[in-house]
């Protein structure tokens, strides 16, 4: 009698797996990673303070302006991250140059993710001559030093904020190409495929319906990974002097602002420094949680 009573538990409980979607399942098991979900706190609080940022400080008077009765304070109530060589506070120009480095990271993400994807999906479905090409070049874009890629593209277009997101996205887009081939080439032989084309269905409604779709797993996680790349990278170039123009805050351009006095006023490089190290960090958590939640072989 009690293996009867239990029946239905169990029936409702196997209706409620079969009809949780793949999305729902991968949160779930999204969820279960700690780093994953420390990682959303420290990027939401990072996230948050830049856009209240926003409004607190005003970037003419508090961003840019140079006030040279208040250079070189060290940290206290009035500036928590003390003021720099111009008497710029350096908490308000954290807060503010956040939105060039996020969007950098974001832009660039979305630009080699277009290209290279569209490139690794052509390269794997149709094979041949098709695939020999676009993978040959893809290798020589590949054996070049992605920061050097990204100076002589800075240095041929000249400095500006959307020069600075084409460089660094597109050094990405080798690295998307062989991502997006990979996954398609595990996809294209599956039986589904087969019975897709032997139905007569386009090439265009088998890669919108089947190859894409199944494929995109690993090209999220690199996603979610590559922001954090580009931030680096975009910071690197700003060190540079290659990055977003001056005055404009950016917190690669304020580490090379505050290398001269790095002796006696450490502060002006530690903060900044600080905030690439903590967002980056807080972005590839979440892509390692990301990661293991949407590989079949790491579930638990």
């Amino acid at each position: 009698m009690p293996v009867i009573q239990n029946e239905p538990n169990k029936i409702a409980a196997t209706k409620r797996y079969k009809k949780r979607s793949m999305s729902a399942e991968v949160w779930r098991n999204f969820k279960k990673s700690k780093g994953a979900m420390l990682g959303i706190i420290i990027l939401s609080i990072v996230l948050s303070a830049c856009i209240v940022g926003e409004f607190i400080y005003d970037y003419n008077e508090d961003i840019v302006k140079q006030n040279f009765e208040e250079r070189l304070q060290k940290p206290s109530w009035m500036h928590p991250f003390g003021t720099d060589q111009y008497g710029r506070d350096i908490f308000a120009r954290i807060l503010y140059g956040g939105r060039y480095s996020f969007s950098v990271g974001v832009v660039a993400m979305i630009i080699s993710f277009l290209i290279g994807s569209t490139l690794g999906i052509v390269a794997g479905y149709y094979g041949g001559v098709i695939e020999n090409i676009i993978m040959r070049i893809t290798d020589v874009f590949a054996s070049i030093p992605s920061v050097l890629l990204a100076i002589a593209i800075t240095a041929a277009f000249g400095q500006s904020l959307l020069v600075l997101m084409f460089a660094v996205g597109l050094v990405a887009v080798p690295a998307f190409c062989r991502v997006a081939r990979a996954a398609v080439l595990t996809v294209v032989g599956q039986e589904y495929v087969e019975a897709a084309h032997a139905a007569g269905a386009k090439n265009w409604q088998i890669l919108t319906r089947h190859i894409v779709p199944n494929s995109m797993a690993p090209i999220i996680v690199l996603c979610t990974l590559r922001v954090a790349q580009s931030i680096i990278t975009a910071s690197g170039l700003s060190f540079l002097g290659l990055g977003v123009p001056t005055p404009s805050p950016e917190w690669g351009g304020m580490l090379s602002d505050g290398r001269g006095y790095i002796r006696d006023y450490s502060y002006m490089t530690m903060f900044p420094g600080l905030a690439i190290v903590i967002t980056v960090l807080a972005i590839n958590l979440i892509g390692d949680g990301l990661r293991d939640a949407m590989d079949p072989k790491l579930k638990r």
